[in-house]
């Protein structure tokens, strides 16, 4: 990171089963020269052991009790929440507890999902703050799809930052609050998890929407863009979106299938062109099968990951799931790692 850049700590939180994923957005931040600390909420002990040991340099592991020790509201609702929920609640206490550590003010805590990847420099979001004291990013649904899923929110949760200062601090509270007194992972008068309670945002001072196309790229906005390789002044070839670069993607819904990795594109009426093939997906899913390699010999046994979905209702799910996956394959919606 430049001498110039805004100081700025990230925070995400992942399992051993996302353990690879999480390493692998890490590493995308360091290949484009951002170098800032990173804190990883460790969601069971295998991850939390691993990163103890193996953690690339300038991340920090912390485990679930160390959270629950600075905000004690939270542990209180461990038995009334269900695994993904609580999970969920911890996304603004994260941001609030590196914040805190931190404590630089004028700074930013940036909360980062486990499945981003960065293709340029992370400080472009930044920049597109200006003097803002929280960012947020659209969801950006097609027109054919606006509807249907607006009850997740207007906003993704994959990117959220907020800066030190007052306004930065009374959003980052106010988020804190709500996600301990709610946070169901059913659509509900309009709060959703986490993430819809970034609809209200912009009511307060000092919140700015970062609307570059190339911020969350993602499988359920690709179908509104164009996505194009284009040739820079010094001859490098970039993925732009709306001829904006891409700085960051989403890889959500991308499932390792076999040898494969089927992609999240269908679920949203989306296809795989050959620029998202060979250009985002293709470098994503080398270096995450690269670090899946390295990392599974030295997992312990101690992974507490479960399928998600208990009953009838989670059969149905994997059912749905392994049907998306062959359809996926057998579509072309899918990439082999090289």
């Amino acid at each position: 990171m430049s001498a110039t850049a805004t100081p700025r700590v990230y925070c995400t939180y992942f399992d051993s089963g996302y353990l690879s994923r999480g390493l692998t957005l890490i590493s995308s931040l360091r290949e484009q020269g951002d170098d800032s600390p990173v804190y990883v909420l460790a969601l069971d002990d295998a991850a939390a052991l691993y990163l103890a040991e193996h953690a690339p340099e300038n991340v920090f592991v912390l485990r679930i009790e160390e959270l629950e020790k600075a905000e004690p509201e939270l542990l209180l609702l461990k038995a009334q929440r269900s695994r993904m929920e609580y999970y969920f609640t911890c996304t603004p206490l994260l941001m609030r507890y590196v914040m805190n550590k931190q404590n630089i003010p004028g700074g930013m805590s940036i909360y980062l999902d486990g499945d981003l990847f960065f293709f340029d420099n992370p400080q472009l979001v930044i920049d597109a703050m200006e003097d803002s004291s929280v960012g947020i990013i659209e969801h950006r649904y097609p027109d054919s799809l606006a509807e249907k899923l607006s009850k997740y929110g207007r906003f993704n949760v994959g990117w959220v930052g907020f800066r030190d200062d007052l306004h930065g601090r009374k959003v980052l509270d106010w988020y804190s609050e709500q996600t301990l007194e709610w946070c169901s992972d059913k659509p509900t008068n309009g709060k959703y998890a986490d993430q819809g309670y970034l609809n209200w945002f912009p009511e307060f001072t000092g919140v700015k929407i970062l609307s570059s196309a190339g911020f969350n790229l993602a499988p359920w906005n690709v179908k509104r863009h164009h996505i194009a390789e284009t040739e820079t002044a010094l001859g490098a070839k970039k993925v732009t979106v709306d001829n904006q670069p891409l700085v960051f993607f989403h890889f959500h819904g991308l499932r390792k299938v076999g040898n494969r990795f089927a992609t999240g594109e269908l679920t949203y009426g989306a296809r795989l062109s050959k620029t998202l093939r060979h250009r985002v997906y293709q470098p994503y899913v080398n270096m995450l099968n690269t670090i899946e390699k390295a990392t599974s010999p030295l997992l312990s046994t101690e992974s507490s990951v479960k399928k998600r979905g208990t009953g009838i209702t989670g059969v149905i799910s994997r059912a749905r799931k392994s049907a998306l996956n062959a359809v996926s394959i057998a579509s072309g919606n899918s990439v082999r790692p090289k």
